[in-house]
């Protein structure tokens, strides 16, 4: 009964991740692009016929330009590049795409060029285990200087492993002991077979995902 309990609260916080990344989505939408393509339309309404041909034109690349960026960023987010085709890639650009709002970490990625084939469904587990683990790992306050990520495979059992350096003791604490560790820990052996242990050697904070292939 305490573990169907147990497994429910964590079914229950993983919806309710789900459900908020999609409104943030839904909110990325309402008010990036839409409100860029609005004021780009009264932006042509009110200079169309106000300013020389060649600057007219300079503008609406501008505009244009900042409107695909953002388009891309929001395609990007709603279906990760390369979760398809390669886990080692897709990670390599989710990270990297997450360091520019984490520019005060310095982030080592040690992942594999030859890499068998996964399934896309699995690859978007492993995803989105990451994406929560970057959450929790590195919430506001923490201090730490540098996130080191290893994927391994030997004989089809993978192993994904987080250091995060020079973090403080009671933010290490922190860390460990809130209740959505435990969450992710039952989702990801729910959804993916797998093992997700959470550690510490001094300064350094250990965060392994264990798993086999299907």
């Amino acid at each position: 009964m305490r573990r169907w309990l147990r497994q429910r609260q964590a079914w229950q916080w993983w919806h309710q991740q789900q459900v908020l990344q999609l409104h943030q989505q839904a909110e990325s939408i309402r008010d990036g692009l839409l409100q860029q393509t609005f004021a780009f339309r009264r932006y042509l309404e009110s200079t169309v016929s106000a300013q020389p041909e060649a600057k007219q034109t300079a503008r609406w690349l501008e505009q244009f330009q900042e409107f695909y960026l953002s388009l891309e960023s929001l395609s990007n987010e709603l279906s990760p590049p390369f979760v398809a085709d390669s886990l080692p890639l897709a990670l390599q650009f989710a990270l990297k795409d997450w360091q520019r709002s984490h520019l005060e970490l310095d982030l080592q990625l040690n992942l594999p060029t030859d890499w068998s084939d996964n399934s896309p469904h699995k690859n978007q587990i492993i995803l989105s285990m990451v994406t929560e683990l970057l959450t929790l790992l590195t919430p506001e306050g923490n201090r730490a200087e540098r996130l080191h990520l290893t994927l391994t495979n030997h004989s089809n059992f993978y192993k994904l492993t987080f250091q995060l350096e020079d973090v403080d003791s009671l933010m290490m604490l922190k860390i460990v002991r809130r209740s959505e560790v435990t969450y992710i820990k039952e989702i990801f052996h729910s959804l993916a077979a797998g093992q997700l242990e959470i550690s510490h050697k001094g300064a350094v904070l250990i965060t392994q995902l264990c798993w086999r292939d299907d």
